[in-house]
């Protein structure tokens, strides 16, 4: 119980298998290698900005803006490609754009004190709003056919966009996990106060959650622009939710200081599998967006339910220790007064 406590994320992965199976019962064709390879390969994106979001989540923060980012980065980065500039040139471009427009939201929440949730909804508005002037409601198409096949590049059947989404999860998840630096997101989002006095810069690492966050929405920019071959001011218009709820889905705590990026990616694999599930099942698409709020519903229920158990533990242990400390403490006392 406790390992599952400390690792939520295993109960995600546990979910997602379930799901998986009990969809493949009903239509095998679902549990297909090529199906699976499809599911995973339209997971990356919402993987990529699912653990940006929980990055930012467990400084106990939220960013509603990586649509947006999402949607101004690669508009930059296709109108540089669309004109001729090199292909690696776009690439650091929108790489580059994304993480400041990530560090401007971090910025404004430390150093301008504006609560995260009013931040972002205001970034939100207004990175869309930027990519609209930019395209005048056009789609910016046209892009490198060397760009676009990049897109349709398979290494053992698997396309190279998942190879390189998992490289860089990976990556990610062992920087979190066991560096001093990953800790000091943990430690912030934890109790803020005490990290302060023990070293750690906070307004710091709120600021770089979010640029990893910002840069995380251009690779996601990036691998959108090589799956479409084009995009418009209302890419990822919607996706910043259910990045949100691939994090909590994934066991990362809206109170902050519990969490893993890992986590976030089987939350977004979940909602991918229980997404593309509906068509096998006969149900409308329609009805997506209301089995993921059903899902995040539930999520957010058993977290609580979890953190309130985890709180009754710890006052049922320090209750026991108090009273084996008055129960050893008793005897000492008669022996002082009878000498």
């Amino acid at each position: 119980m406790k390992s599952l406590l400390k690792h939520r994320e295993i109960i995600t992965i546990g979910g997602v298998v379930l799901l998986v199976a009990i969809v493949g019962a009903f239509h095998s064709s679902f549990l297909d290698p090529a199906n699976l390879v499809r599911v995973l390969n339209s997971t990356v994106i919402l993987a990529l900005l699912g653990a940006g979001s929980a990055i930012v989540i467990i400084t106990r923060n939220i960013d509603v803006s990586v649509g947006s980012t999402l949607a101004l980065s690669g508009i930059v980065g296709a109108m540089l490609m669309r004109d001729g500039a090199p292909i690696w040139v776009a690439v650091l471009a929108v790489l580059g754009l994304g993480a400041v427009l990530g560090a401007i939201n971090g910025i404004g929440v430390t150093y301008g004190h504006a609560p995260s949730i009013v931040m972002t909804l205001g970034t939100l508005a207004a990175y869309r709003g930027i990519s609209f002037l930019i395209t005048g409601g056009h789609s910016i198409e046209s892009l490198p056919a060397a760009y676009r096949r990049v897109g349709r590049i398979e290494i053992l059947g698997v396309p190279i966009l998942i190879w390189i989404a998992v490289a860089v999860i990976a990556a990610l998840a062992l920087l979190m996990a066991r560096t001093k630096f990953g800790r000091s997101f943990y430690a912030t989002g934890d109790n803020a106060e005490g990290a302060y006095l023990v070293g750690i810069s906070t307004n710091t690492i709120v600021i770089l959650a979010y640029t990893i966050s910002g840069l995380l929405a251009g690779a996601a920019a990036l691998v959108f622009l090589a799956q479409v071959g084009s995009i418009g001011n209302q890419a990822g218009q919607g996706i910043e939710m259910r990045a949100i709820a691939a994090a909590v889905i994934g066991g990362v705590s809206l109170t902050g200081g519990v969490g893993t990026v890992v986590g976030a990616v089987f939350g977004a694999i979940f909602i991918s599998t229980a997404t593309s599930s509906l068509s096998f099942l006969g149900i409308p698409g329609s009805w997506s967006d209301t089995v993921i709020g059903a899902i995040l519903l539930a999520a957010l229920f058993a977290d609580s339910r979890v953190r309130a158990l985890v709180s009754k533990r710890r006052l049922a242990a320090r209750y026991s220790a108090l009273a084996d400390e008055t129960a050893e403490g008793h005897p000492k006392l008669e022996s002082e007064v009878r000498s």
